[in-house]
């Protein structure tokens, strides 16, 4: 590439006006040394690669992510394809895998189209990013998908078996959800006991009923069909399921294991607005440990999922399938663990937060 070429491609799109030719001229040296220094810095003298260095820094010179990518064949974006970019988990998730990427000299270009993970819906040009990070909620048509796809990947799922040729990083949804039902069953008998899920045929949203089910039969109990209710991730939801339950005279004296912070408060919203008080006519515990837990009143009991963890790993997974693609696929497992708060407690108030 000729000088004026690469000159022209460094120096395009730099607000503040300065180019790579401008540090190349302040330090000096060469607009090829410059290039070095910002690319290959072990190939430049020590001496005259802190001198560029200080006089990007002095410039406030920023290498155009394009042009740089000419050079190493890296663009150094990761793309993040989500089931949803609303609500206090994706939120936090992202937050959190942002300044993960951030870290590690990484920019990221996030997607919500995450059910199909391939090149035409993906909302990605598949060239421009050198990973993927997914969250596969529930379908093994998306498993299989992301198999034949060619770029390093990561993916949070819930599930995971050996033949599967991507990084994977998965919440034990079982453990958490578990926990929960032995401290309801701990103040309300198992035939009161609810899980208010999210849809069935989410991977997540089972993997919780299948828990709180076992839980129950471990106590001596076969939960009955309208004890594991399946409806959306949605407050709305909550409040329809508990206002069925008021109708019908079932919901005071209960006890629910929400499939999310969201459902659980939607239950607490009908319980108070039919005039029950929590927990003293009606215990609840939720999903996630988003920060709204916090904010109600009472403060809510909730399963916490270690979401800053999971951005992490997956971050790390998939920078590690780049620069190591001959690696094994790494399986990271992070465990949910119950909170316990005033929305459970048998006796208002007597227990904090753990």
């Amino acid at each position: 590439m000729t000088r004026a070429k690469t000159a022209h491609l460094s120096g395009i799109g730099h607000r503040n006006g300065v180019s790579i030719s401008d540090v190349a001229s302040e330090a000096n040296v060469s607009i090829a040394t410059v290039s070095r220094v910002i690319n290959t810095p072990e190939k430049v003298a020590a001496a005259t690669a802190e001198r560029v260095q200080e006089t990007i820094k002095r410039l406030r010179y920023r290498p155009n992510m394009f042009a740089k990518g000419l050079v190493t064949r890296r663009s150094r974006v990761l793309g993040v394809s989500l089931p949803n970019l609303h609500g206090d988990y994706y939120s936090a998730l992202m937050r959190a895998a942002d300044e993960r990427a951030h870290e590690l000299g990484y920019h990221l270009l996030v997607t919500s189209s995450a059910n199909e993970p391939d090149e035409e819906s993906s909302g990605f040009a598949m060239d421009l990013i050198d990973g993927l990070i997914t969250m596969i909620t529930e379908s093994d048509a998306d498993i299989e998908t992301l198999k034949r796809m060619h770029v390093p990947a990561a993916a949070v799922v819930a599930r995971v078996t050996d033949d599967l040729p991507f990084d994977t990083i998965t919440v034990d949804n079982g453990s958490g959800a578990r926990e929960a039902t032995a401290h309801l069953l701990g103040g309300t008998a198992a035939e009161h006991c609810y899980i208010v899920a999210g849809h069935e045929g989410n991977f997540d949203s089972d993997a919780r009923c299948r828990a709180f089910v076992e839980t129950l039969a471990r106590a001596g109990h076969d939960a009955n069909d309208d004890q594991v209710a399946h409806g959306e991730y949605a407050v709305a939801w909550g409040r329809e399921w508990a206002n069925a339950m008021i109708h019908s005279g079932k919901l005071a004296g209960a006890a629910v294991l929400a499939g999310n912070d969201e459902i659980a408060v939607g239950v607490i919203d009908s319980a108070i607005d039919a005039g029950m008080s929590v927990p003293g006519d009606l215990r609840v515990v939720g999903f996630d440990d988003s920060p709204v837990c916090r904010l109600l009143r009472p403060k809510l009991s909730s399963v916490h999922v270690p979401v800053r963890a999971v951005a992490i790993a997956a971050v790390d997974a998939v920078i590690h399938r780049i620069e190591q693609p001959d690696a094994e696929p790494a399986r990271v497992e992070l465990t949910t663990r119950l909170v316990i708060r005033d929305s459970s407690t048998p006796v208002f108030g007597t227990e904090k937060d753990r």
